[in-house]
């Protein structure tokens, strides 16, 4: 477990190296990362399936950029792209590609259905933790409005 947190870590920010997100948010993206690693490695740990494990850490990765971009005054993006990277389904889009280069179709497809299930989990968590933060943003403007 520590493994895959420093690994989830020191991956998020190399890519926030690689996107030339600024130096002073470097470290957030990292930590954006791990937490999004932490929650999906504990969920399975509480008998959720693959799908909600993703979808929620997803979320949580999501709703902690948005902090993270009021905070730190950057981009949200910044910290959702770094973030969501230890979540994708590299090594299942692989074993996709390879059955159907050894001519196991129906593996294959099976493989290749989990990993597009898996990468609109990760879209949909990423939509839900950006729709919570303007749904709470719009609520709390609209009471100053009314007056």
């Amino acid at each position: 477990m520590l493994l895959g947190l420093a690994l989830s870590f020191m991956s998020s920010m190399a890519w926030c190296v690689l996107f030339n997100v600024p130096v002073r948010t470097i470290l957030a993206g990292g930590i954006a990362g791990m937490v999004g690693y932490i929650v999906y490695s504990l969920l399975p740990l509480l008998n959720a399936e693959v799908l909600l494990s993703t979808f929620v850490s997803a979320a949580i990765v999501s709703l902690l950029s948005q902090f993270m971009s009021i905070y730190l005054r950057v981009p949200s993006t910044n910290f959702s792209v770094a973030g969501i990277i230890p979540l994708v389904p590299g090594s299942l889009a692989y074993k996709s590609m390879l059955a159907f280069v050894n001519n196991d179709y129906v593996e294959g497809i099976t493989l290749a259905t989990k990993t597009m299930m898996v990468a609109g989990a990760i879209a949909s968590g990423l939509i839900f933790g950006i729709s919570v933060v303007t749904i709470v943003k719009g609520a709390r403007y609209a009471g100053k409005r009314a007056q």
